[in-house]
């Protein structure tokens, strides 16, 4: 250390603090020296938060701007809010999570409908910003998977002849078994087994046709692959049967809107549900797909959906939301979603993401499906950045080696 060190004019070398999270905070504040108690209050000040907030009268918003502002935060309403009256309005709420425990309080007491903005906050930020550093996993039969360290992998196994990069590869069932257990070999975290395509254009599979194609290959491996299956349907009967065969996921490409027995027959096995977002159905989604907001519209759809699964009777710690890269979304719209993934940790669910040789990675790199290997990786190093809990990758042992890396300089723990 320099002698002139602490002396004016000698240079205090200021810096911006990169601060992602209550995590990053804390360790900042124990790396300083703060005590335990001083660091928990202050790690809460240095973290900031925008959110954005739909459906208010346009008299509520008024009052949450003076809330957020008498806080010390702040808050943006449309210029004419004063002369919509009960119009609604959306609102832009910004602070420190100090600032916006404040505000709830504040609210929580307030007339037209603010009570009920206050406990949506509330549960909000406890998913983004917990009190409780205790873990949290995915619980999937026996198996235990462990969310806020290292990403999870998930493997995808199409047994189809027609899916978009690599229908055809392994739609035998010799091959298919093969496929499964080597995949969990080469370390995945889970095996997403599907039997009807899901690519644009797609036409519908019948019943008998995909059960045919995964039961048999569930069943094989179930006993001896060491990972949880999961079953890539929109189907209750084949979620159903590939249950009772071994698998303990289930991966709702349909949001869990197409047949109506899925929602109940989740609740009843109690089994972890992915709810994935599709504009249209695969035949028609990229006809004319359109937003108005995409990443807005999207998380919209995912919170309703979970909520309406959870009204049902499925446990709120089973739900995973993906929003659905490629399903019903032109290039522009895959790229936003993109840029913004973090904003779907907002909803507090574990966040799955696919991305794996699709199409908009052609159209950035003029790459047909079996030559987007870098754009893949690309997609699942920045998703990781952004917060993702899973991704869903076909070429498993390159971007394993992608996932450790992102996983290494995104500081999450690694394994031993």
């Amino acid at each position: 250390m320099s002698e002139e060190a602490g002396v004016p004019g000698a240079g205090h070398n200021p810096r911006l603090v990169w601060v992602e999270s209550l995590p990053d905070a804390r360790g900042l504040l124990q790396e300083l020296g703060s005590d335990k108690g001083g660091a928990a209050i202050m790690s809460r000040k240095m973290s900031y938060a925008v959110v954005s907030v739909e459906n208010v009268q346009a008299r509520a918003a008024n009052i949450v701007k003076q809330v957020m502002l008498s806080k010390g935060g702040e808050c943006a309403t449309p210029r004419d809010t004063l002369l919509k009256s009960t119009e609604p309005v959306r609102v832009i709420m910004m602070g420190t999570v100090t600032q916006f425990r404040q505000a709830v309080k504040n609210l929580s007491v307030q007339p037209f409908g603010l009570a009920g903005l206050a406990d949506e906050l509330k549960a909000l930020f406890r998913g983004i910003f917990p009190d409780s550093e205790s873990p949290r996993e995915i619980v999937a039969g026996e198996y235990h998977l462990p969310l806020g360290g290292r990403t999870l992998v998930m493997g995808v196994l199409n047994v189809t002849p027609d899916s978009f990069s690599d229908g055809g590869q392994f739609d035998s069932f010799e091959k298919a078994r093969e496929r499964a257990l080597a995949m969990a070999s080469e370390g995945v975290d889970i095996v997403d087994i599907g039997g009807e395509s899901t690519r644009p254009g797609a036409d519908a599979v019948s019943l008998d046709e995909e059960l045919g194609r995964t039961i048999p290959v569930i069943e094989s491996v179930a006993g001896e692959i060491g990972v949880p299956i999961s079953i890539d349907t929109g189907k209750a009967e084949v979620a159903r049967r590939a249950l009772d065969a071994g698998a303990s996921i289930v991966n709702g490409v349909s949001g869990l809107r197409f047949d109506p027995g899925m929602i109940p027959l989740v609740a009843e096995r109690g089994v972890p549900v992915v709810i994935m977002h599709m504009q249209g159905t695969p035949r028609d989604m990229q006809d004319n797909p359109t937003y108005n907001d995409v990443v807005g519209d999207i998380t919209r759809f995912l919170r309703e959906l979970a909520e309406l699964a959870i009204q049902a009777g499925v446990e709120r710690g089973k739900v995973i939301v993906d929003p659905g890269i490629g399903f019903g979304k032109t290039l522009e719209h895959n790229l936003e979603i993109m840029r913004r993934l973090a904003e779907f940790r907002s909803l507090g669910y574990p966040l799955l993401l696919g991305t794996s040789r699709k199409s908009f990675i052609g159209a950035v790199l003029d790459r047909p499906a079996e030559e987007r290997l870098m754009g893949s990786a690309s997609t699942v190093a920045f998703a990781i950045a952004r917060g993702v809990d899973i991704v869903r990758v076909h070429d498993v042992t390159e971007m394993l080696d992608a996932v450790r890396m992102a996983d290494a300089m995104a500081g999450k723990e690694r394994p031993d």
